[in-house]
């Protein structure tokens, strides 16, 4: 009997000292030095306390309810930490406290969606998340903005949190699936890919369209914590994170429609994203339409579709055919021909890297049009293509005569 009412007193003590180290009231290091100097009984730590004037008496018979709250199974311990800590900060009894602040604390945790994630993963406690929110709502910023804040989460834990929650928005998955992905992400140190096959997400689609934030935060026009920031506001508001941008202030509208436009070009390889990077940051100085500035393209795009027709892989009849049914929707022939599925977005790629090595002097034309022949006819990646057809063309030299040019072997022939 005397060794249960031990457990039950010693209990106690850590519970007490749980509260009021939780609440911030005191410090953790005289909490455990008073623990155990007091022999583990509550009473002695609490009178201990208030002799040394770290809690004054009311202070203390206010812990002291909060304990006996947990006890009873009414709170958790974060929550009575919660109520104690609204009791001491506003000079209130435990139970003026508890009815005017713990039923909202509680009632905060569950409606928004990035705390409910953080909750699940266990990266944030019922307490931390009720105060975060409360101070989210009097300064009138984000949660994610206030937990960095007070250094709760990491900027890449935001990120993460925030790409999960917009798979749980479109319906990819479950809200305890992402938690348990962000769990390993964080504690387990697995990739994002890696943590979506482990929740059961066997094939994690690669996107080739950039994000919004992604294409404005690499043009260097808005900062990586505004764009973490805007996607949790469009996630909260079920907005669109372009209309977020400009609503916030963070972007014009001239510089949001050619980003938007943009993204479309990227993903059908009719810039890279680094020019895109470029032309956004023009929009935004020069403060003119992306379509003005586009005419410098012009010559890249008619050397891609010289170089696609010269090589065999497109034909001038599936040119005029793709321009034809698709020049409503499209900004050029390019775009018309990858509308038009005459080709992939890949082989728009590996043209456009062909030109970019021609007019670097790195290849010769003759060796691109072989080489993106051979990408479409065989899906083999544009480095292998070319160095099989150089391969092929070094050994054809090879096998003439010593001296003679294959101009000259076929004269004599």
């Amino acid at each position: 009997m005397k060794m249960y009412s031990d457990h039950k007193r010693i209990k106690r003590a850590s519970l007490l000292g749980q509260v009021i180290t939780t609440a911030g009231i005191v410090d953790v290091e005289v909490v455990s030095e008073t623990y155990t100097s007091s022999d583990r009984d509550a009473d002695d730590m609490g009178r201990m306390l208030v002799t040394a004037g770290y809690l004054a008496d009311a202070d203390l018979r206010a812990a002291l309810e909060a304990v006996k709250e947990v006890e009873s199974g009414n709170l958790t311990p974060d929550q009575a930490a919660y109520a104690l800590k609204f009791a001491y900060d506003n000079c209130l009894p435990f139970h003026a406290a508890l009815e005017s602040t713990i039923m909202q604390a509680i009632s905060v945790v569950n409606p928004n969606l990035l705390g409910e994630i953080l909750l699940a993963a266990r990266l944030v406690s019922e307490f931390q998340l009720a105060v975060a929110m409360d101070q989210a709502r009097d300064c009138g910023l984000t949660l994610g903005r206030v937990l960095l804040l007070t250094q709760i989460i990491s900027v890449p834990i935001l990120e993460i949190s925030v790409e999960l929650l917009r798979m749980v928005r479109d319906q990819k998955l479950l809200l305890q699936s992402a938690a348990d992905a962000l769990r390993q992400c964080v504690f387990e140190q697995k990739t994002f890919t890696e943590a979506l096959k482990a929740v059961g997400m066997e094939t994690v689609e690669e996107e080739t369209r950039p994000k919004l934030g992604a294409l404005l935060t690499g043009a260097g026009l808005i900062a990586d914590f505004d764009a973490i920031n805007a996607a949790e506001v469009g996630l909260e508001t079920c907005k669109p994170i372009g209309q977020v941008f400009h609503e916030c202030g963070l972007v014009t509208a001239l510089v949001l429609r050619a980003a938007l436009k943009l993204q479309t070009m990227i993903e059908t390889a009719l810039v890279t994203i680094n020019q895109a990077f470029e032309l956004l940051r023009q929009v935004h100085s020069l403060q003119l339409p992306l379509e003005d500035l586009m005419k410098e393209l012009g010559q890249l795009k008619a050397k891609m579709l010289s170089l696609l027709i010269q090589s065999g892989a497109v034909s001038q009849e599936e040119v005029s055919t793709a321009a034809g049914f698709y020049c409503g929707d499209s900004t050029d022939v390019l775009q018309a021909l990858v509308q038009s599925e005459t080709l992939t977005p890949q082989l728009m790629r590996d043209c456009a890297r062909c030109v970019s090595l021609i007019e670097n002097g790195k290849l010769k034309w003759e060796v691109a049009t072989s080489a993106i022949l051979y990408c479409k006819r065989t899906g083999t990646d544009l480095h292998e293509a070319i160095t099989r057809v150089q391969t092929e063309t070094a050994h054809r030299l090879h096998s003439f005569p010593h001296g003679m040019s294959p101009a000259m072997a076929g004269g004599a022939a």
